[in-house]
């Protein structure tokens, strides 16, 4: 597959590739937006974009509980960046036997748990939050507690992004206790730098107390050096869906409130 092409000759392709794909189309790397191939306009609806290799290709587990991936291809239409995003279903679970099928499931069920966490402290991050966790949640009485590490941006100006790292990870671990285990109920989310999300069906306030009682029962010490430790501290504030009735406004509250607190 060559990487420039004309709109007559993109056309072509993508007709050629429903041939073996069920779902071919094609997208704005920069937005995910999908783009009517003839006259490059975006169209309605939008698709998921990942990193690409140097060679322009990529790929993603589809969404959770779904045996299928979908391929990307980096290439330029009359001299405009595109994405050809090529979707494809795994053999049904029920009838693909045999160690080969059982291992490919495992590589994507792995690799979507992996694409669903926060790489620096294992909590989940927004992606899953926005994808996974809400629309299983959706018409739901959701509060959410958001909580701040004061200190995060100062350890991180004086001491380094891993002594930063080391004190969201101990915070993290003390968080996810006042989370508890299941996702389902109580979800644990690093939103960006210093603040994450704890989300459920339960009243913000209980969230927060929760949140509360966890870091006044363990120790908020973490290690900047081999031979120096710290001690951190966190600011709490909650929103509850009956103040807002939508998911944007619910957590901008929550934001409200945490710059105040």
């Amino acid at each position: 597959m060559k990487q420039e092409y004309t709109r007559s000759e993109i056309v072509s392709l993508l007709d050629a590739l429903q041939q073996m794909f069920p779902t071919v189309c094609l997208a704005d790397p920069a937005t995910g937006c999908l783009l009517d191939p003839a006259t490059l306009t975006p169209g309605s609806g939008s698709c998921r974009i990942p990193v690409l290799d140097s060679s322009g290709h990529g790929w993603l587990p589809a969404a959770e509980g779904e045996d299928s991936i979908t391929l990307y291809r980096a290439v330029k239409v009359d001299g405009q960046p595109c994405l050809i995003v090529m979707n494809c279903h795994l053999p049904d679970p029920q009838l693909a036997e045999g160690r080969e099928a059982n291992a490919l499931r495992r590589l994507l069920s792995q690799y979507h748990e992996e694409l669903s966490r926060d790489y620096v402290t294992g909590a989940y991050n927004r992606r899953y939050l926005a994808e996974s966790w809400l629309p299983r949640h959706a018409g739901a009485a959701i509060g959410i507690a958001l909580v701040r590490v004061k200190e995060y941006a100062r350890i991180c100006n004086e001491f380094g992004r891993d002594a930063a790292d080391c004190c969201l990870n101990t915070a993290a671990g003390i968080l996810q206790r006042a989370a508890g285990a299941d996702p389902e109920k109580v979800i644990l989310v690093r939103l960006e730098d210093g603040v994450f999300l704890l989300a459920g069906e339960y009243p913000g306030a209980k969230l927060a107390s929760n949140v509360r009682e966890a870091m006044d029962g363990n120790r908020r010490v973490f290690n900047i050096s081999l031979s120096r430790r710290s001690e951190f501290n966190v600011a709490v504030a909650c929103a509850d869906w009956a103040e807002t009735g939508s998911w944007d406004m619910l957590l901008a509250l929550a934001e409200q409130r945490l710059a105040n607190a």
